[in-house]
């Protein structure tokens, strides 16, 4: 993205902060930027940030203008760098902050709500909307949306190519939904969520009863309810309830080709990373974290503040919020192999130490 040019004074009325040299004085010098960059990769015209002191050496021949610090380090890096930095290096400035990381992400959103385009409200000639649909006078549908029936589109609303709504929808305000989203009937999506290119919404749970070696199809009439700030990652599929809601809590955030099976419930402020599986039924409390292709089977309760590594299969419900791992730790095949021989005669050698225990 091609960020607009921003002073530096501009970005600390935002954000606040100190500016100080390197060489330890205060600086009155106002660069003009032109975005966030790697120190590795950044120029003069850039803002750079060091989130932790281990990478400090990146300080000695980073060409970046600016370097976001901690406050309470700065002191300590700013010896490092006069002691090691080439003397033929322009030196940096930098901007103290309690946390820089925090700062370059509520930096980086300001910049980029600033930079990039903006599309006049109304609906592209394309889009098909059902006249018994209400959009937002500030609302954007993009070409080729359809928007069904009853379905409510919120205020600064943003539905771009190829977006499907479904009847009895409802979207809140400044959501913003990414090509080729398909959100089924009577679905909910709150305020301020980003839903991702392809991601689908509402789809039917997988619910199917046996009958003499054949599967009979159970409708799925609940909903998919999902809170404000939200965001949901591409090619992520939620599913409806099959009589309940599939929920997913305020602020929840879903990395890509996430699957939430139906009547799900996801407490608020969890995060998931990408390929987790979470079958039918399972509540995943609040403030969880779950690490990329962990599997969660169904009908579990996790507790609030749970956190799972990732790959990690969870088949029983957990008690006790904590950190859990399962994953059996990579080695060269042969090795494997006789580790999995091993693990097979592990109940009968255990059988032979009770006795040997016993005589």
């Amino acid at each position: 993205m091609k960020f607009i040019e921003t002073a530096l004074s501009q970005l600390r009325v935002q954000f606040g902060g100190e500016i100080r040299s390197f060489i330890g004085t205060p600086s009155s010098v106002d660069p003009t930027l032109q975005g966030i960059q790697t120190l590795e990769k950044g120029t003069e015209h850039h803002l750079g940030f060091l989130a932790n002191p281990k990478y400090k050496d990146q300080l000695i021949t980073t060409r970046v203008g600016v370097v976001m610090v901690r406050a309470d380090q700065f002191e300590s890096l700013a010896a490092y760098v006069r002691d090691n930095r080439a003397p033929d290096l322009p030196m940096p400035l930098a901007w103290l902050l309690p946390d820089p990381y925090l700062a370059y992400a509520n930096i980086q959103q300001w910049w980029v709500a600033q930079s990039e385009f903006k599309p006049q409200p109304g609906v592209h000639p394309s889009a098909v909307v059902d006249p018994l649909a209400t959009v937002h006078p500030t609302a954007w549908v993009g070409p080729n949306v359809v928007v069904g029936a009853h379905s409510a589109i919120g205020e600064g609303v943003r539905l771009e190519a190829g977006v499907v709504i479904g009847r009895d929808v409802s979207i809140g305000a400044n959501t913003r939904i990414y090509p080729n989203v398909s959100v089924y009937d009577e679905c909910v999506i709150g305020a301020n969520c980003i839903l991702h290119a392809g991601c689908v919404i509402g789809a039917d749970g997988f619910g199917f009863a046996p009958n003499k070696g054949h599967w009979v199809k159970i409708p799925q009439v609940g909903r998919v309810v999902i809170g404000d700030d939200v965001e949901v990652g591409a090619n992520t599929t939620i599913d409806r309830g099959a009589l309940d809601d599939t929920i997913i809590g305020f602020g929840v955030k879903l990395d890509n080709q996430i699957m939430i099976a139906h009547n799900v419930q996801v407490g608020e402020r969890t995060a998931m990373a990408g390929c987790v599986g979470i079958a039918g039924s399972t509540r995943i409390g609040a403030r969880c974290t779950v690490g990329g292709a962990a599997m969660i089977l169904g009908h579990l309760n996790i507790p609030d503040g749970t956190h799972i590594s990732a790959a990690t299969t969870v088949m029983s419900s957990i008690k006790e919020a904590g950190a859990y791992t399962g994953i059996f730790p990579m080695e060269e095949h042969k090795n494997w192999e006789r580790t999995a021989v091993s693990l097979k005669q592990l109940v009968k050698l255990r059988g032979e130490l009770r006795d040997l225990q016993k005589k």
